[in-house]
């Protein structure tokens, strides 16, 4: 087991340490500009400073206040408290190179959903969720955790994040580093072990349950896109065709893309200095055209079917949305099928929102329209988070428990949509946290599946209320 963790350091170090020594590099410089700027501006400059520094303050502060939560109510795990536990983890942590093992303790914390390490001036604890249950599969996470521990991951991450602005760069890597820590935790599991821990670990265990494995893993062994592939170069994690690849599944390596991906990682730095350049040497265009009023800019619209009232909606003034709603088609449609009340439910602001609301129903809005997706206004309301304009359609009379076509609740839409105000809202108002759609999802399983930890605890807080 030694000789094959040492052989996983090899192969992983170079790539790693690249992208370390890339981003150190852009820290620097960054860092060096920043300093030349501070001193160039003066006393704003020095305030703006401050102004970070009180900032980066009261972030340290939060993180204090949940360290010292966390191990003030937490039970720790010792050779008295859980022994069998606690010596299996003791034996992962030698094996992954630790002189003294990390400190282990459980939490009821209903934000900690999975194994995490926490830590405050490199004091750091593997923290686990009361109910983990620890087993071969799920001792795969833990020993990822120790990886990201072992490699330093955390501390490089914030020295490093003030060089984070180079394209794509930052993004590669945090896919090094997981990558990393899935090759140590893998290095400590049996053959047979590997593949389930992995596919628990990205699928959770929600889905985990019910799942067919082999066809999972069939359908994600095949070799992706290349536009699959380059949407990789915006995310942190591995895809989960590189992460079967690491696991030792045979799969055909999408070459074209990662040499694409490898060169535009590399040029990013060279690019990006150009357009500074460039920026410093050249005039700054005029922005009149930006302010012209929305319904003036109607031509770019017109191959989504916008009508104009519907583009002062979304990002009109309030003049402008009063001024059209009179000589406007309540009916009209765009390519969607939204209505100018489907409209409403996408505006960001709320200001002058119920009035708009009570003039288009007024003008003969129709509240059972229902566009391409299967969506009526109120839905759209719900999906976009728009708690103010949802609680009128409640005031109004909707139904909290409707259901549409695939069975899907309110608060099945607002789960999707992300959004933990208007879940409450429809939680307060008494929507049933209990009812499941066409395929069997409840709203709770649905945002574990996202891992939307704080739709999570919304949701098992009202769970317990109502049992």
């Amino acid at each position: 087991m030694t000789n094959e963790t040492e052989a996983v350091q090899l192969r992983i170090g170079k790539r790693e340490r690249l992208y370390f020594w890339l981003l150190l590099l852009s820290t620097l410089i960054t860092g060096c500009a920043l300093i030349v700027g501070v001193l160039a501006l003066g006393t704003l400059g020095v305030a703006l400073l401050g102004l970070v520094l009180g900032l980066l303050v009261a972030i340290w502060i939060r993180q204090w206040v949940r360290v010292m939560t966390i191990r003030t109510e937490g039970v720790f795990l010792s050779e008295t408290q859980q022994p069998l536990v606690y010596a299996e983890l003791r034996r992962d942590a030698e094996r992954m190179g630790f002189w003294k093992t990390p400190e282990i303790l459980l939490t009821q914390d209903p934000k900690m959903t999975r194994p995490r390490t926490i830590g405050l001036f490199q004091k750091y604890m593997l923290v686990l969720p009361a109910d983990y249950l620890l087993n071969e599969t799920t001792r795969f996470e833990i020993l990822r955790e120790l990886a990201h521990l072992k490699q330093n991951h955390e501390e490089k991450q914030l020295l490093l994040l003030i060089g984070s602005w180079v394209p794509f760069l930052r993004a590669a890597y945090l896919r090094a580093c997981e990558e990393t820590a899935d090759r140590f935790a893998l290095a400590q599991l049996t053959e047979e072990e590997r593949i389930p821990a992995l596919v628990r670990s990205i699928v959770g265990p929600a889905l985990w349950r019910r799942m067919d494995v082999m066809h999972y893993i069939e359908q994600k062994q095949q070799a992706p896109s290349l536009a699959t592939s380059m949407s990789e170069l915006f995310r942190h994690q591995p895809s989960v065709y590189r992460r079967l690849a690491v696991a030792g599944l045979k799969t055909t390596a999408p070459r074209l893309a990662r040499v694409t991906s490898g060169l535009l990682v590399s040029l990013s730095c060279l690019a990006l200095a150009g357009l500074v350049f460039t920026a410093t040497e050249l005039e700054m265009p005029q922005v009149s055209d930006w302010t012209q009023p929305v319904v003036e800019q109607n031509d770019t619209k017109q191959d989504l079917g916008e009508s104009k009232l519907m583009a002062a909606i979304q990002k009109g003034t309030l003049d402008e949305i009063n001024q059209l709603i009179p000589e406007s088609d309540m009916k009209a449609v765009d390519a969607d099928g939204d209505t100018a009340l489907h409209y409403l439910g996408y505006r960001k602001s709320s200001e002058g929102l119920e009035a708009v609301f009570q003039d288009l129903l007024a003008a003969g809005s129709d509240v059972d329209a229902v566009n391409e997706f299967g969506e009526r206004p109120f839905i759209t309301a719900v999906y976009s988070n728009n708690k103010e304009l949802v609680e009128l359609y409640l005031k109004r009379g909707e139904a909290i428990n409707q259901r549409d076509d695939e069975e899907y609740t309110p608060l099945h839409h607002a789960v999707e949509g992300e959004g933990k105000e208007t879940v409450k809202l429809l939680l307060e108002r008494g929507a049933d946290p209990a009812l499941k759609n066409a395929d069997g999802y409840t709203p709770l399983m649905m945002a574990e599946e996202y891992e939307l930890e704080d739709i999570i605890v919304l949701l098992k807080q009202n769970q317990t209320q109502t049992l």
